[in-house]
């Protein structure tokens, strides 16, 4: 049985961006995009500004309705960083500067950083 058949699960590494690092990039207008690879009820109940739903189960499907620019820098984003890594993992196979969220939502939360409904 093939890994890639499986290349959602939360193994191996990805590049990562620490939540102050993303923050200060937001603040200064550097182009970045956002997607939020949470379920649909964890989305609702709030995401960083500008996110684009795309549960990571259901991120491959999700690529024709994404507006993704394949010049900017993306960073995935989840609760606590698992599902994140495999999501950025497969942007990068596909051409994109992506970045994972170390911590996640919840490590953004802490560093005192609001969330959007």
């Amino acid at each position: 049985m093939s890994l890639k058949r499986f290349w959602w699960l939360p193994s191996g590494k990805a590049p990562e961006i620490e939540p102050q690092e993303f923050y200060d990039w937001l603040q200064k207008g550097m182009p970045v995009q956002v997607v939020d690879a949470r379920t649909a009820l964890e989305f609702q109940q709030g995401t960083i500004h500008n996110a684009q739903h795309a549960p990571l189960t259901d991120m491959p499907g999700s690529m024709e309705r994404l507006t993704l620019d394949p010049r900017q820098a993306i960073v995935v984003l989840c609760l606590t960083g698992h599902r994140s890594l495999p999501g950025t993992r497969w942007l990068r196979d596909k051409g994109y500067k992506a970045y994972s969220l170390r911590g996640g939502i919840t490590a953004w939360k802490r560093a005192g950083f609001q969330l959007e409904k």
